[in-house]
């Protein structure tokens, strides 16, 4: 009975240890759950919070992206505004009590702007020569003196093909002295010239110099002519300090003469040298030289030459950039005569008058304003169909044609009515374009594709530049043509191309690739 309640109390103590461990262990496992779950819910919260911290990174990143957006949109926005106002208004400052624009004039052809119409005649004039018994010209009547008339042209002279030499030497004259337009013909039967030229700051000076005979000669003490034009090889303009010392500037007129003159001009200079007697007092043998009939210098030579260069002073030494240029000018056009030839037929100028422009101006401004209110009319259809991007891209437009006005003033292109079509097929150009860009980013994109605007914008400009390179072939060469209509056309659709080029890279870019990206 003792062993079996013995049994019983083991098997008892048994079954507690046994239930003892089981509980430990379900603790044991009980406490690994647990820990694990705590690691689980750290775990856990720490996911959530660095996915929240990227979350607000992302905002704050894209916030601090739109900001960036809306200030490149905006300096856009003020950059276009300042193009304008330069362009369609101009940028006065006060010279001298008078308020007037630094920004530079269109410069019109003749079939805009109109005319002065030269017209040179052949001079009949008859003059009465004294001659004496030697056969000498003196200028008074008395013994043993005739007198004679004598044209100013002889008839021998009057033949087509010097009519026709001068003509070519006119001609050539404008060339050098840089008439921007004009048109030239020769009545090859009387020799009467005209010349259609645009009337601009210079043109007095042209009508004065283009005529004259340019008659260059170096003379002795007796008249005798030691040298003349058949030695010139060319004039230049020169200038420089007369002195290290010294800030006052001299003007030269270079003639440079060929080989047969250059030894000449050495014979004259060992001839004609500057030479004193016994008591000091100069007995030189000088020259002179003249330009029909006005003499330049007198003088004689310092020393031999025999670089076969001849510098002649125009005017005096001075500092004055005014005085400078005036003597500049005038040794220019001295220059231009010596280059050119001389005339065979002695003319007089007949005509000078302005001609009015075929193409009235109220005309003109018709079709300014009509075009006006065809591309206002296209900037509301743009703004009804793309909403903020069309609005947006209408104010870029804007800007452009003003840049592209403002390139045409400041590279001094030649308008005629050619370049009036280049103009409005710029603008053309310019708004395929932006209609096709527009129809590129139209779709919604989303914050993935934000990076698509700049390849949608560069597929655009790839794409107008495939179709305008034939167009830019064509137009290189018309700005080599010598036909001012076609050299007009051509350089104004250069310009028009360069300018659509640059201004939608930098400005039509920024504006709408930042507006779109704002947005996303």
């Amino acid at each position: 009975m003792e062993e079996k309640k013995k049994d019983v109390k083991e098997s008892k103590k048994s079954n507690a240890n046994n239930t003892s461990k089981k509980e430990l262990k379900e603790a044991g496992k009980k406490q690994a759950s647990t820990k694990k779950n705590a690691e689980n819910e750290v775990k856990k919260a720490s996911q959530t919070k660095e996915k929240s911290n990227k979350n607000k990174d992302k905002k704050t990143e894209k916030k601090v992206s739109r900001i960036d957006n809306k200030l490149k949109i905006a300096l856009s926005i003020l950059v276009i505004i300042l193009i304008c106002a330069i362009s369609f208004g101009g940028i006065f400052v006060q010279d001298k009590g008078r308020v007037s624009s630094i920004i530079p004039e269109y410069s019109l052809g003749m079939d805009l702007e109109g005319s002065r119409k030269l017209g040179i005649i052949v001079d009949d004039t008859v003059n009465e020569v004294i001659y004496d018994k030697d056969g000498n010209v003196v200028t008074e009547e008395g013994e043993g003196t005739t007198k004679k008339e004598e044209p100013v042209n002889p008839e021998e002279v009057l033949t087509k093909e010097n009519f026709v030499k001068s003509k070519e030497i006119v001609d050539k004259r404008l060339q050098l002295l840089n008439v921007p337009d004009y048109t030239i013909g020769v009545n090859e039967e009387n020799g009467t010239i005209m010349v259609d030229m645009l009337d601009y700051s210079d043109t007095d000076t042209v009508a004065q110099y283009m005529y004259m005979p340019g008659k260059f000669e170096v003379t002795d003490p007796d008249g005798n002519v030691l040298l003349d034009n058949s030695y010139i090889d060319q004039a230049t303009v020169k200038y420089g300090y007369v002195s290290s010392n010294s800030n006052a500037t001299t003007v030269f007129l270079s003639i440079q003469f060929n080989k047969e003159g250059t030894e000449k001009l050495k014979e004259i200079s060992n001839t004609y040298i500057k030479s004193v007697d016994e008591d000091g007092n100069d007995n030189s043998k000088k020259i002179e030289i003249t330009i029909d009939g006005t003499t330049l210098v007198e003088s004689a030579f310092e020393q031999e030459n025999s670089t076969g260069e001849l510098q002649l002073s125009i005017g005096q030494a001075s500092t004055s950039a005014s005085d400078i240029n005036e003597y500049i000018r005038q040794a220019s056009n001295l220059a231009v005569l010596l280059n050119s030839g001389v005339m065979p037929v002695t003319y007089v100028l007949d005509v000078n008058r302005f001609v009015y422009s075929e193409i009235p101006q109220e005309l003109i401004y018709i079709v300014a304003i009509a075009i006006g209110i065809i591309i206002l009319v296209t900037f509301i259809v743009m703004i009804i169909k793309y909403k903020k991007n069309g609005f947006l891209s209408a104010i870029a437009f804007a800007g452009y044609i003003a840049f592209l006005l403002i390139a045409i003033r400041y590279t001094n292109v030649m308008l005629t009515l050619d370049g009036l079509i280049a103009i409005i097929a710029s603008i053309i150009l310019n708004f395929t374009f932006t209609f096709y860009l527009l129809s590129l980013i139209k779709k919604n994109y989303k914050d993935k594709e934000r990076a698509e605007v700049e390849i949608d914008f560069q597929k655009a400009l790839t794409r107008m530049l495939f179709i305008l390179l034939p167009l830019i072939i064509v137009t290189v060469i018309l700005c080599f043509a010598s036909w001012l209509p076609l050299y007009s056309f051509g350089m104004v659709m250069f310009w028009g191309i360069v300018t659509l080029l640059i201004y939608n890279i930098v400005i039509t870019r920024t504006l709408l690739v930042n507006t779109v990206k704002e947005r996303v």
